[in-house]
């Protein structure tokens, strides 16, 4: 009973997960600007970004010259 529900609530939401993603990571970044200051919540987000990218280099295997590679390309450098 309960999966059939879940998957009912998932089929009404999934049109408009990305609002819902989206507006839940801005909330986030709203408290902790509120809460913290600007200061320390960028430096929180450089921190989370340099993880984000050290995770996905070792999950697709990459080295640091594909990596530069990648975000010349997508700068247009």
């Amino acid at each position: 009973m309960d999966q059939e529900k879940k998957e009912r609530w998932m089929k009404q939401l999934k049109p408009y997960r990305f609002r819902i993603i989206w507006t839940f990571l801005f909330l986030l970044l709203a408290i902790l600007l509120l809460l913290i200051g600007f200061g320390k919540t960028l430096v929180l987000l450089i921190f989370a970004a340099v993880g984000y990218i050290i995770g996905k280099m070792r999950d697709e295997d990459l080295d640091i010259y594909s990596l530069i590679d990648s975000v010349r390309s997508m700068m247009g450098i």
